[in-house]
């Protein structure tokens, strides 16, 4: 059987699959489940906190890194038992969740389940990015992960729409049974597909003991951190942490300003406000993440960053430029869906530009720790917007962030591909 080292196109599937099933729990809890709670009468604090369990574990995804660096069962391959666990781990608590009674008054154990859920789904996360980076080649990079950012908004969409439908017309076991049979058959795909030859499909199955994945793991958490810190000596690693610090936060800045000035000065209702970000500038961003990602590995993924920052930074600032824009309502709704494609293209070129700098034998934990860089950027942006509103108005702000994603074109001038993949090769 062909194994995904050695079919593109069955990577490139088994990688989107795989995200599919990371956004099928998160689209379950932020839409389908919140509206059942709240049709049943829950309160707004507790369905907030609810919200709150399904991003926490995200925030400390970086965690995860270092485990699946250290720890598997190289026989059946370097990240595949990790996804396998950790699907299972979340059809589980699925199941947990589908058997416990009168769920509407005993939000708690929702809140944990959500958050059990949630864990299992980062560490999947984490594992199937490391996998991304030890079988993708560098001209595929940049299209697998456009694919990939896509698939995960696919999968928050049938979590949202499909098992809500499900779960309006026969109840929330039902929605949950449906969701943990999706799960399961997504899970089929590690199951059946062995990342490199000889290797086993199952612990008790025949097949080598995994050399090459023997070879390349990490045999003790000193040993880690010393790979690790290896990774990060090299200017391209330093420097693509300095471009994932940079990299959002203009746009989380532009993303808090935005509901203010439509709700509060232009006076938009909260549902028209709503709908419009939750449906229109989101396939937007769609539809760039997708294009960048085939436009990366046909320019390559630091021209086309340099492309959109350009064009992210000239959006800003024309809108802010323009007299009355942040007045009216056709440029503001033009403004969001433009950047929310740009921006698309622009995050799948870094994505590509930290998969080529990331280091196999340490692979899980130096990409994880550009996207929690990335993650820190867009928490300081929007602390950042609260006190630029209070020094300038709207349009100045967006003429300020405009010039600050230009900016990035500074660092972005010293990014070249490290000596990483050279690297593994003499040490081992």
């Amino acid at each position: 059987m062909p194994t995904l080292s050695e079919r593109r196109w069955l990577r490139l599937g088994a990688l989107c699959g795989l995200y599919v099933a990371q956004g099928i729990p998160f689209g379950f809890v932020t839409i389908a489940l919140v509206a059942w709670l709240a049709d049943r009468g829950v309160g707004t604090g507790e369905i907030g906190a609810v919200i709150a369990m399904t991003s926490l574990p995200w925030t400390f995804k970086f965690l995860w890194g270092p485990m699946i660096d250290r720890y598997g069962f190289p026989a059946m391959g370097r990240r595949r038992p990790w996804i396998l666990a950790a699907q299972t781990c979340m059809a589980l608590t699925l199941g947990v969740m589908a058997v416990a009674p009168d769920l509407s008054n005993n939000v708690q154990l929702v809140t944990w389940l959500v958050c059990l859920i949630n864990i299992f789904a980062s560490v999947q996360d984490v594992a199937v990015d490391a996998l991304a980076v030890d079988l993708l080649q560098p001209q595929e990079r940049g299209r697998a992960n456009g694919l990939m950012y896509g698939c995960s908004y696919g999968g928050a969409a049938i979590g949202g729409a499909v098992v809500g439908g499900v779960m309006a017309e026969a109840g929330l076991r039902a929605g949950v049974v449906f969701q943990v049979g999706l799960i399961l058959a997504i899970m089929l795909i590690p199951l059946a597909l062995r990342e490199r030859p000889g290797e086993r499909i199952l612990p008790w199955s025949a097949g080598c003991a995994g050399e090459r994945a023997e070879a390349e793991r990490v045999h003790s958490l000193a040993e880690l951190m010393k790979r690790l810190a290896k990774a990060f000596r090299s200017r391209a690693a330093w420097v693509c942490a300095i471009l994932a610090l940079a990299s959002k936060c203009a746009v989380a800045v532009s993303s808090t300003v935005i509901v203010t000035l439509t709700i509060q000065k232009l006076a938009w209702e909260q549902e028209a406000f709503t709908q419009f970000q939750g449906a229109v500038s989101v396939w937007f961003g769609l539809v760039g993440s997708v294009a960048g990602g085939f436009l990366a590995d046909r320019m390559g993924a630091r021209r086309l960053a340099m492309i959109a920052t350009t064009a992210l930074g000239g959006l800003w600032i024309a809108f802010g430029a323009a007299s009355g824009s942040c007045s009216a309502p056709f440029f503001v709704k033009a403004m969001v869906c433009l950047e929310g494609f740009v921006y698309g293209v622009f995050a799948v070129s870094l994505f590509a530009i930290f998969m080529g700098v990331s280091w196999r034998v340490v692979a899980a934990s130096q990409f994880t720790a550009y996207m929690a860089l990335m993650n820190l950027s867009n928490t300081g942006g929007a602390w950042c917007a609260g006190k630029l509103s209070g020094w300038m108005s709207e349009s100045w702000i967006y003429v300020f962030i405009g010039l600050a994603q230009v900016a990035v074109l500074g660092i972005l001038m010293f990014v070249r591909n490290g000596p990483l993949e050279t690297m593994g090769q003499n040490e081992h």
